[in-house]
Formats: structure tokens, sequence, C-alpha cells
């Protein structure tokens, strides 16, 4: 008998383990990750893709993802509307088009702030965890789990370069928006917002005589195949990305799982920093090969853009002033971060 009652309790005990397990993988949350990046673009290879093969590894037991990259449910410009609307649960939001709804983080993409994608990432992360940038999120219902930021933007054109002022004259530069449409007005050129999807068909066509661009985003989109030539020295702001996950869905998840995500986020901002460093300056050399004409700006050029360019950040400053937002506090704080004051 005792032998019996032995057995029917080591069989309850393992009924009640398999109902234990059976419950966990029920309370299990399904995450949707969308991002509008083709699959090569350094968005999703070096970013997107890593950050979860990480998530994978940490093993966490709460959550699951459903993946919907290259734009299968949004394109890069609606990622934040989807963010809002529950179509996606994670998602990069691209700052350049969402300035409307988060204008103070447009700061990460004024010129000449940052040298390296190392140094505006490092610089930017910080920056979103706290203060205005912070709040700004939190207004959106989501919250940044990492940040990715070009290296600064080159002065890509379909003939030859683009040197001087007078070159700037009378020519459209495409633009992701935000201040970098200003940077492209502050040089003498006409900026036209154009999301980077439709980019090879406007400068194909002609409508616009180049775009500013991180060299990575050319051959993602083929641009390296209607470029006349580059600049590498550049330094015209840059594009920003904040990987998000909706505020209500974060506040579902476990501690272990909420570490394991902002952990996850960090290693991917070191590596897709490294990675875009290194890969601009190869990425100069293959354009060469290529035939584009590849240069770097003399001082005597490089000291009149920038004096061209100083106003930006002066005008950002005192827009978003005059709409009652603390730019100055903003821009202040993040040119601190990158030892820019």
């Amino acid at each position: 008998m005792r032998s019996n009652a032995k057995q029917i309790l080591m069989a309850s005990a393992a009924l009640i383990a398999l109902a234990c397990q059976g419950a966990k993988a029920q309370d299990a949350v399904e995450l949707s990750v969308v991002h509008g990046s083709p699959n090569g673009h350094v968005i999703s290879a070096q970013g997107v893709d890593v950050w979860m093969a990480c998530m994978e590894e940490a093993g966490v037991s709460d959550v699951t993802f459903r993946y919907y990259p290259a734009g299968q449910l949004s394109a890069t410009p609606e990622l934040l509307n989807s963010l809002n609307s529950g179509i996606a649960d994670l998602a990069p939001v691209p700052i350049g088009y969402v300035t409307d709804k988060m204008p103070l983080n447009g700061v990460s993409m004024l010129p000449g702030l940052g040298s390296t994608a190392t140094e505006i990432i490092t610089a930017y992360s910080e920056a979103v965890k706290e203060g205005p940038l912070a709040e700004e999120f939190a207004s959106n219902n989501i919250k940044p789990l990492w940040v990715m930021a070009f290296p600064p933007y080159q002065m890509v054109s379909m003939d030859g370069p683009i040197r001087s002022e007078s070159d700037f004259q009378g020519k459209v530069i495409r633009s992701a928006g935000g201040s970098m449409n200003l940077a492209i007005q502050s040089l003498g050129a006409s900026p036209a917002e154009i999301p980077v999807g439709d980019m090879y068909v406007a400068l194909e066509r002609g409508t616009a005589d180049g775009t500013i661009s991180a060299l990575s985003s050319l051959k993602p989109f083929n641009v390296h195949e209607l470029m006349g030539a580059t600049s590498t020295n550049g330094a015209f702001g840059t594009f920003s990305n904040v990987f998000s996950i909706r505020t209500d869905r974060w506040e579902a998840l476990s501690p272990e799982t909420q570490q394991a995500m902002t952990e996850c986020g960090a290693k991917t901002e070191e590596s897709v920093a490294a990675f875009m460093d290194e890969e601009a300056v190869q990425l100069a050399e293959e354009f060469a090969e290529l035939g584009a004409e590849v240069y770097e700006f003399t001082e005597e050029e490089m000291g009149a853009i920038n004096e061209k360019l100083a106003p930006v950040s002066e005008d950002w400053v005192s827009r978003l002033s005059d709409r009652g937002l603390p730019a100055e506090e903003v821009f202040a704080d993040y040119s601190a971060r990158l030892g820019a004051e």
C-alpha cells in the first residue's frame, strides 16, 4: 500500500509540474517585430536581427516573436503609427520621419555633432533615457530599448562632386526630413523630402540631383548604380532610429525579460556602431573601384560648408523654443554628451 501511495504521489507531482509548464507556456507573450528596411540593410542585418538573436540566446520563456521585416506590415515612415495602432509591438522608430510628434529628438540629426557612429550612438543612447527626449517617447506610449545612428552623412551626387557654395546653388537634394531640410537650405540647395524607399526612382528620374546619406544606405537601395560622386569627410548630420516597444507590452513583461531586452539593446548598440564605422571606410573604397569619384573636401571647402551649417542648430533651437519646447536645454545636454560644447 505504501508503494502504491508513493507512486500516486509521484504521479500527482508530475502532473502538477506539467500543468505548471503548460500555464507558463500559455502565459508567454507573443510580440510582433516590424520594420521597413530591406533585409540586407544595416538596420535589419546589424540591428533588429542581431537584437532578436541575442534575445533567443538569453533564453527568456515568457515572450515569443512574430517577425515582419522589409515592409511586410509597415513602410519605414509609418512605423510609429504602426506602434500606436497596435500593428507592431516593437519597431525601429525613424526619428527623421516623426519630428512632428517627437520634435526634440531631432537633435540627434543635427549637422556637426559627432564624427563617428560610435560617438553619436553613445551620446544619443544616454540622452533618450531621461529628460525631455524620454518624455517624447512616453507621450507616444512607447519605450526606447536601443538606438542606432549612422556615421555623419555625406554628399552623394549623380554627376560630379558638389564641393562649393556655387555647386549647391540650384540643386535639389533628397532629404529624410527634419533638421536635414535646414542643412540643405543653408547650403543654398532645395530639399526634397523623399522616403528612402522612393529614393532610387527620384534620383533616376532626376527629381533630385543627389542625396545626403550614409554610405551604408546606398547599396541596399541600389543608389550606388546611379551615383557619380560622394564625399567622405563631410558632417551633414545623420539619421537615427530608436528600436522601441509599446509601453503596455513592456509593462506586461517579467523583470527578467525586461532586463534581457535592455542588455541585448546595449550589446546591439555597441556592435552596430563598430560595424558602421568600419563599413564606411570599406564602402568608400568599393565605390571608388566601381567608378564613382570619392573625394574629401579640402580644408577651405569644409570651412565654408561648416560656416553655412552653423546657423542650422541655432535655427532648430529657436523654432522649437518658440513652440514652448525646451530645445536649448536639450541641445546643450546632447552637445555636452558629445563633448561638443
